[in-house]
């Protein structure tokens, strides 16, 4: 038994040669009203384009009941790496999609987005994606095929999927999340400081 989990979470971080690019999904705005498009909403600050200078929990949920389960994971997340004295916290983010599926929910776009703003705080507007129309294909390559669920992924600093968890997080399920999230974002190669850079004044030959 699952526990009605429709996704087992990862146990271990996906390898990078096996790492997929989170599907895309464009015509969603978030909850400042501004364009955004996944997966460039998630790297749209890493300019280095190193897969361990950024590690996002994207959040998502259809139905409020899978929106309730979700800061069993975010909340952790964010006291492990973004709250408190933490001089590397903007490594670290955590979007929240919310996908509205169904013709009727167009018409009640605006109502809909202005209950949204009242739930979520607004230092958080910017990062909370929502989304109107059908999102099937999406649901699919996510395996997320129950929507009363929430579903969480590790992304990495290019935009793959390293980690998946979905339902209620378990305290194990928590703490592996977060053990992957710092090896995500382990520094591999410090560089040097330019007074120590062998190539600099040296004569090419």
């Amino acid at each position: 038994s699952t526990n009605k989990k429709p996704i087992t979470s990862n146990d271990a971080v996906v390898p990078a040669a096996e790492a997929e690019k989170f599907p895309s999904l464009g015509d969603m705005v978030n909850l400042k009203g501004e364009a955004v498009s996944i997966p460039e909403f998630f790297t749209r600050n890493n300019r280095s384009k190193d897969a361990s200078a950024k590690c996002t929990l994207v959040a998502i949920s259809y139905k409020d009941f899978g929106a309730q389960l979700l800061p069993s994971w975010i909340d952790p997340f964010d006291m492990a790496f973004r709250k408190g004295v933490n001089n590397e916290a903007d490594r670290y983010e955590v979007v929240r999609i919310i996908i509205n599926e169904g013709t009727m929910v167009k018409l009640l776009r605006t109502f809909i987005t202005s209950g949204t703003k009242k739930n979520v705080p607004e230092s958080d507007h910017a990062s909370t994606l929502l989304y109107y129309g059908d999102a099937e294909e999406f649901r699919d390559i996510l395996r997320m095929h129950n929507i009363y669920s929430g579903y969480v992924f590790l992304v990495d600093g290019i935009g793959r999927v390293r980690w998946a968890g979905s339902g209620e997080g378990t305290e194990e399920e928590v703490h592996s999340m977060i053990g992957i999230a710092k090896d995500l974002t382990k520094r591999l190669h410090k560089q040097l400081p330019h007074s120590q850079n062998p190539r600099i004044g040296k004569r090419v030959q």
